[in-house]
């Protein structure tokens, strides 16, 4: 049967009503950044570079004088924040958000795992030193975790921790530029 030649040619018009404009990014995006990664980040990047100074056994030159610190705590809070971002993005979404405390886990046991596995499989390798440093990522875990999904950090921690992390960031930066000024003949 020719249906093109039939006389009678039925036209269908769907016409759809949206209540609202389509996101990118989930709706609530930026809040869950200032007031619960940035936060939990900066913590993690503190702590960091305080072990990484420590460890170093010259506390003050590392602290204040040298960049190394702040480029591997900075290095450890990138490694962590991978989960962190993943259950960010999967709370926000309404079709997976039932989902999003189990693929933190899953990814943060991976992330795990690999470094477990490194030390076996890999122990002459060091990474510049930075796998020793990778194992504060263990109890960083169970913070984002808890500070995340159990109990989120009160406003008045909120803030004063992001600016803590942002000057520390800063630090780093201008502790490279001062460095990267004096080798200059």
């Amino acid at each position: 049967m020719n249906y093109s030649n039939s006389p009678k040619t039925y036209k269908h018009v769907v016409r759809l009503r949206r209540d609202n404009s389509d996101y990118l990014l989930p709706k609530h995006f930026f809040g869950v950044l200032v007031r619960r990664f940035f936060p939990v980040m900066s913590i993690i990047y503190l702590i960091s570079i305080l072990c990484i100074s420590v460890s170093s056994g010259h506390f003050v030159e590392y602290l204040f004088y040298e960049n190394t610190a702040y480029i591997r705590g900075f290095l450890v809070a990138l490694w962590c924040a991978g989960p962190a971002v993943v259950w960010i993005l999967l709370a926000a979404n309404p079709l997976f958000n039932h989902t999003a405390n189990l693929w933190f886990k899953i990814l943060a046991a991976l992330l795990q795992f690999t470094i477990c596995l490194s030390f076996f499989m890999f122990p002459e390798m060091e990474m510049y030193g930075m796998r020793s440093y990778l194992i504060l990522s263990f109890p960083a875990y169970f913070l984002i975790y808890y500070l995340f999904v159990v109990d989120p950090l009160p406003l008045e921690a909120v803030y004063p921790l992001n600016a803590l992390g942002i000057c520390a960031l800063i630090w780093m930066i201008s502790v490279e530029m001062v460095m990267a000024d004096s080798f200059v003949p």
